[in-house]
């Protein structure tokens, strides 16, 4: 920007020193707005003048360069929308597993056994003993290790290439958790029980924090099996659509008459919907036995 010019101040003559002190602050003035005034209009001039040497360069018009030079400065992005809900995968992943102690009866008592959460199915296994299994890094790998005891009984084994790791290991128990209730104890901050309808597991964890992590990942998978509405077992057979096309063409192609293609549609028509009836029957019934046994 070119400096700013010279303030001139002109005086005139007068016989009052207040009308001279008042024309020379007047002129004063007019000559200071004259020469902004220029001053902007010379800026003006030799921006419209870099703008249309910047058009002519580039082969563009002045309009997109102008755009161009607005939108040099990027607009702020959008703040996220706030994360309401919890995915299941940020709390099971691949499965959970690691140690918990098991009531076994008054004899016994509490028994340490690895547990694995996985499919919607909790099982269990021993760790001690002629049936124990052996876990390490590469029989869990992918699963989420809860319990520091659990980290230590995998960090024993860390080398160890045992043959149980690579044969399938047979659970000792399992629980599947669609037909189960959880509870956690109001005495004991590290105990939580599992009830199905044929089978009651008393658990014990190892830490407080280790009975929250786990009773919130059994809960997150337990609820990935909502209970069907009537409406959606009790469905009209007319919201089913069944194509017979494909069976219609197969039939033209062996030259069978129009009468005979119609009758092996409304029968093809007819088992469908026998099938579709019975299996409605079986939802119904699922429905009742998972609704008993979560009562008991």
């Amino acid at each position: 920007m070119p400096p700013h010019p010279p303030v001139t101040t002109v005086t005139t003559t007068s016989s009052s020193g207040s009308s001279f002190r008042s024309n020379s602050v007047r002129s004063t003035v007019q000559i200071l707005c004259q020469s902004d005034q220029n001053q902007n209009n010379q800026h003006r001039r030799s921006s419209s003048v870099d703008l249309n040497r910047m058009s002519q360069r580039n082969g563009t018009p002045l309009g997109r360069e102008v755009s161009k030079a607005l939108n040099l400065a990027p607009a702020p992005a959008p703040a996220p929308p706030p994360q309401v809900d919890v995915k299941i995968n940020n709390i099971v992943g691949n499965g959970i597993s690691g140690v918990l102690y098991k009531w076994v009866n008054y004899g016994k008592g509490w028994k340490p056994r690895w547990f694995v959460l996985q499919d919607g199915v909790l099982s269990y296994y021993k760790i001690h003993g002629p049936d124990k299994i052996v876990v390490s890094q590469e029989t869990e790998r992918g699963s989420k290790v809860i319990g520091e005891e659990s980290l230590r009984l995998i960090s024993r084994h860390r080398n160890s290439i045992s043959r149980h790791s690579q044969n399938r290991r047979k659970p000792f128990g399992e629980v599947h958790l669609k037909v189960s209730s959880i509870r956690e104890s109001r005495s004991d901050d590290k105990r939580f029980s599992i009830f199905t309808g044929t089978k009651r597991l008393h658990l014990r964890a190892e830490a407080r924090d280790d009975r929250v992590a786990w009773v919130e990942a059994l809960q997150a998978v337990k609820d990935m099996f909502p209970r069907m509405s009537n409406s959606e077992l009790m469905a009209p057979m007319d919201n089913v659509a069944v194509s017979t096309e494909k069976l219609r063409q197969r039939l033209m192609q062996e030259r069978v008459n129009e009468l005979a293609i119609q009758d092996s549609e409304q029968i093809m028509k007819s088992e469908f919907s026998a099938l579709q009836n019975h299996l409605v029957l079986l939802k119904q019934k699922q429905s009742l036995l998972i609704d008993t046994l979560r009562q008991l």
